[in-house]
């Protein structure tokens, strides 16, 4: 990953605030593979660039935020 990417990450409390959820939503979505997220050991990490295109693919109507297409 490069340098760029690290300064990206964020925690699921970060991305609770920038998204304006309950960081147990946005837990709950990256286990069910809405929001992409990373996990480090125990720790699970965001790469905001990443979830921003999630949300932009679920606003446009993609059906799988996952996979670009």
């Amino acid at each position: 990953m490069s340098d760029s990417r690290l300064s990206e990450l964020r925690t699921a409390s970060q991305m609770a605030e920038l998204l304006q959820m309950k960081r147990s939503t946005v837990e709950d979505y990256a286990r069910r593979g809405l929001l992409p997220s990373i996990k480090l050991g125990r720790h699970r990490r965001f790469v905001q660039s990443d979830v921003e295109a999630a949300v932009a693919r679920l606003r446009n109507g993609g059906s799988d935020p996952l996979h670009h297409g």
